[in-house]
Parts: C-alpha cells; structure tokens; sequence
C-alpha cells in the first residue's frame, strides 16, 4: 500500500512539473493544434509536414485571432515540441508529425464541442470489439487481454457516446426555456425545430438500447466460464473483480440511458403542450383582434337625452346576452331506501385436488427430511459422547452421499453450532477461511467438535 502512495505521489510530482507542457494554457496554442489537424485531414499538407507549413499554419491563426504582432513562431513551436509533435529527419531536412497525444486531444476538444451522433455506430462496438470470444476465457493471461485491450476501449467509446448525447440533451433542454420567455422571435419555428432534434435523440437513444441488448452475451461468456479460474485462488480473484466491474459498468450505462431517455421524453411532451398553447392562443389572440376591429367600425357614440352625458352604442349585430344563475338549496337531506337488496349467495366452491396433492407431498418431503436430520444428529451426538472428534467437513460429504440434499447437512450444522456453542465438555472450533480450490458452489467454515478431557475421563 505504501509502494503504491509512493508511485502515485511521484507520479502527481510529474505531472505538476510538466502541467503547462501537457495541457496548453494559451488559446493560440489550441487554434494551431487545430488547424494543423484540420489541414492534416483536408490533405492540403501530409501527416508529416514541413517547417514552412508549421510557419504557414502559425500566420493563419495570428490572422484568425486579429493578432497585430503576430504570433512568437520560435516560442509556441518549443511549447508544442514537448509532448505534441516529433522531429524527424528526412535526408537533410527535417519534419514534423503530431503525436498520438495530441491527435487524442484535438478529439477531445472537438467531440466535446460539436459530437457526431451519426458517425458513432455504438452496435458495431458490441458486435466486434467488446465480445468475448471462447479462447479469450481459457486463461488469466488471455482474459486479462481482453480486459485491457477489448473491454477498456470499448467502456471509453460507450462513455463518450453516452457522455456526448447526456450534455446535448441537456444543453437542449436549457435552451428550452427561452421559448417561455417574452419578445421571442418566431416561437413557433423554435419549437418545430426543437421538436425535431429530440426526435432525432430519441431514435440515437432507442439505437443505444438496442445495442445495449448485445451485452448479455458478454456477462453469460464471462459467468459461465468461471470455472476456468477456480484452481488457483489469485487467478479467482482477478476474474472476480474484472466480472463484478463489467456488471457495475454496464447497470450504470443503463441507468444512465435511462436518464437521458426520461429527459427527451419530458422535453417532448412539454414542448407539444407549448405548441398546442401557442397555437390556440394565435387563434384567440387573432379572433379578439377581429372582434375589437368589428367595435370600432360599428359602434356610435350618441347623446344621452336629457343628461349632459354620451354613451356608446354597439352595432345592431350585437345584443346584450345575461347570463342566468341558479342556486338550489336543500332544506333537508335526501330521504334513500334501504328496505329493497338483492342477497348475494357465493359460487359453489371447488378445492384444487392437483395443489392439495402436491401441499400434502411437501409436507411430506419436509417431515422426512426433520426426521433424517434427527437421525444424524443422534449418531453425531454419539461420536462426541464417545469422545470421538467431529469434523464437520468430512461428515457433509458422507450426509450429502447419503441423502442426496443439501439441506439436511445445512440443518445438521447449525444445530450442532446451536446445541454445543456454550457447553463446556465440548470445543467448538470454526475456522472462518475460504477453501481453494472449490469443487462445488458451496462454501463452508471449517467447523470441528473436540471433546475435552473432562468428557473423556468420564
């Protein structure tokens, strides 16, 4: 345990010591990473280019970020020459070529920033990269490989994936609170858009349940091969610990899916019932608007006759409408009538012959099994009355042989544990250690009973 604080701690030293090598600091730093992986792959310059396209790259970005000095080409190119690119010499010239690490972290950022759902074919991971195959489980060295080699890709793939559809629905639905808001332009085109990206993620989340269906094939290869790695107990508990990972990462990409798909649908069903709201309050809105124009144009104000006062005249078209309200009280409750009811008699009942065969059978079964229990437990009151030595594990073997079930000799345990735990004239020992290898699934304690000298001498 200390061996390993030591390495972690020599390791965080490193990392301290080479923090501003490993991750860039500067903006310029990034855009040049970028734009050099950009080119790269718009083939305008090769994988390994020249110094004058490292320059070149350079004044693009100085350009792009409105630098008027310019950018220090010798400075930012000693930055990059620690961890993301390498030198190499060609004849007499000398090239460039960007590392593994720094490819891997222009993905990052660009995944991070935009994810391309449509080019993440999750289904081919769980069909080609992450199965176990027959001879991946005949050894802790070959399974081990797939753990380290199959199984870790594929958990980081699976995880971006799930990562990268978690913040787009999120964002998505942050962004769904602006339709609430006052003064929004064209609200209904915002919500029809928004309608048809979380369509579209609920087909990428429909696709990832899918493909989630095909890990059942790795758990059953994984369980069912455990027999391969019960002769030696360190090669058991590796396969321990990779199996119980697998089940944890794969009930948490569930849950997390789970999430994702609860929140689309949420968002679905509100963004409709936005829709449907906008759309009745247009036509409301249009309806009193044509109701008011009707007013203005038809109504005349005209003197009151014999008062200095003028009042507004609707059109003809329009009559005054009252609406007729009625209160009825109850002077006295309402009078019901029990006296009239209808007798209920029960159908005839018919007692299941084949449940009350198989009730009596079981009764039957448990009674035989209490009563060979009692019978082994007088002949190993026997042996301890002898003074003989009880080892509990070499008479399971001969009760299991004997009975052919296994809950006689669990019976037969526990009750000698409960009969002689707190006798004096007999020593209970209970070893509490796992026995290896297992040659069935059952494991047990150690447990003997030695008589005492007192008893012997008696």
């Amino acid at each position: 345990m200390n061996a390993l604080l030591t390495k972690r701690v020599e390791l965080f030293d490193n990392i301290a010591k080479n923090f501003e090598f490993l991750i860039p600091k500067d903006v310029e730093t990034i855009f040049l990473l970028l734009n050099l992986e950009a080119k790269i792959e718009n083939k305008e310059i090769e994988d390994v280019f020249t110094q004058k396209d490292f320059e070149d790259a350079v004044d693009e970005v100085s350009v792009m970020l409105k630098r008027e000095r310019g950018i220090q080409k010798e400075n930012i190119s000693k930055r990059l020459s620690q961890h993301f690119y390498s030198t190499l010499k060609i004849g007499e010239e000398y090239r460039y070529a960007l590392t593994v690490f720094a490819k891997d972290f222009i993905k990052l950022l660009m995944n991070e920033v935009a994810p391309n759902y449509e080019n993440l074919e999750l289904i081919h991971t769980f069909t080609r990269t992450l199965p176990v195959q027959d001879d991946d489980v005949t050894s802790m060295d070959k399974f081990n490989y797939w753990y380290a080699h199959h199984y870790s890709s594929s958990k980081k793939f699976i995880l971006a994936h799930t990562d990268n559809l978690q913040h787009f629905v999120d964002r998505k639905v942050t962004e769904l609170r602006t339709l609430l808001k006052p003064n929004v332009e064209n609200p209904k085109e915002m919500i029809t858009q928004f309608l048809i990206i979380f369509e579209q993620l609920g087909k990428q989340t429909e696709g990832v349940t899918q493909a989630l269906n095909f890990k059942q094939g790795v758990i059953d290869k994984i369980k069912y091969s455990e027999e391969n790695f019960k002769d030696v107990r360190e090669h058991w508990e590796q396969y321990d610990r990779i199996y119980t990972e697998v089940i944890s990462f794969f009930e948490n990409i569930d849950n997390r899916v789970l999430i994702i798909n609860d929140k689309i649908q949420q968002a679905r069903t509100r963004l409709k019932s936005l829709y449907d709201n906008l759309r009745y309050k247009q036509q409301y809105k249009l309806r009193i608007e044509k109701f008011l124009l009707y007013l203005l144009r038809g109504s005349k104000v005209v003197d009151v006759p014999n008062k200095p006062d003028k009042k507004i005249v609707l059109p003809s078209t329009l009559g005054k409408k009252e609406i007729p309200y009625f209160r009825d009280k109850f002077f006295f409750p309402p009078i019901i009538d029990f006296g009239e009811y209808h007798k209920i008699e029960s159908p005839f009942y018919q007692e299941d012959e084949e449940f009350k065969r198989l009730s009596e059978a079981e009764k039957i079964k448990q009674l035989q099994r209490q009563e060979n229990t009692g019978k082994w437990m007088e002949t190993l009151r026997g042996e301890i009355e002898l003074g003989r030595e009880v080892i509990f594990e070499q008479w399971l073997d001969k009760i299991l042989t004997k009975e052919d079930n296994l809950e006689i000799p669990i019976d037969i345990c526990f009750s000698l544990i409960d009969e002689y735990k707190n006798r004096d004239d007999v020593k209970l020992e209970i070893e509490k250690k796992l026995i290896m290898p297992l040659s069935t699934n059952l494991a047990l304690w150690k447990l003997k009973l030695t008589p005492t000298e007192k008893e012997i001498t008696e």
